[in-house]
């Protein structure tokens, strides 16, 4: 198994250093697509490749990953980062909750398009037996259940996928937040994900920067998707 590697990656610390809240980055997303006509799945798939920019480079070398997909934009994060990893060699298995119909525009959009160009490597079985064995033999775990939006306890089917994801030998790594874990005050739910490190967008969260939350977060990674930095500062300045 590939061990987690101490080594930090960063982008503009200028905006990087800044703490912004759930509302307001779901106000800079409104302002770029609305604004700026910056389409949102462009900003998906953004915040992927910076993703796949890291773990490359994290890890190194084609490696096995398993991704556990919710149904919102965090599982959308997830599928187009699989089908990233995927072309450029990895082997990837990822895990998907039966309500497919409820994923968001977004996330089905690149479920479509990983459907289409690999059918075998999604599992909406639910199966414990197949997704243990996949995670023992796994160099990376991707967090990609709930997003900065979700409060409170995970529910099944992340409660149990948590449950067997925290106690592997791989890389655990959580897309924006670890599941579980609330991005305004830093509480961990029961149970939530163990993350070695947390590729969040944009800017840190409020929860990222509390006393009780530091050992939660891991290695704490700041990426751009493609947002012009004056919208953020404008949004900053309270324009």
């Amino acid at each position: 198994m590939i061990e987690p590697n101490p080594e930090s990656l960063s982008f503009n610390e200028r905006i990087a250093a800044h703490v912004m809240s759930t509302a307001q980055i779901r106000e800079v997303d409104r302002r770029a697509v609305e604004q700026y006509q910056m389409h949102s799945l462009v900003l998906m798939e953004n915040a992927a490749l910076g993703c796949v920019h890291w773990l490359r480079k994290r890890l190194g070398r084609p490696f096995k990953a398993v991704i556990l997909c919710g149904a919102g934009n965090n599982g959308g994060d997830g599928l187009a980062i699989a089908r990233h990893l995927q072309v450029w060699g990895a082997k990837c298995r990822v895990y998907l909750p039966r309500s497919l119909e409820r994923m968001s525009s977004d996330a089905h959009a690149n479920w479509q398009i990983l459907k289409h160009s690999n059918p075998h490597i999604c599992d909406t079985s639910q199966s414990p037996d197949s997704l243990r064995a996949d995670l023992a033999d796994a160099d990376l775990i991707l967090d990609a259940m709930l997003g900065t939006g979700a409060a409170g306890d995970p529910r099944e089917p992340f409660a149990s996928w948590i449950a067997m994801a925290n106690v592997t030998q791989g890389l655990r790594v959580a897309i924006d937040i670890p599941t579980g874990v609330n991005a305004e005050t830093g509480e961990a739910g029961k149970p939530h994900f163990h993350a070695h490190a947390t590729l969040t967008f944009v800017a840190l969260k409020p929860g990222m920067v509390s006393e009780k939350a530091t050992q939660l977060f891991g290695e704490l990674v700041v990426l751009p998707i493609g947002i012009p930095a004056g919208l953020i500062e404008s949004l900053l300045a309270g324009e």
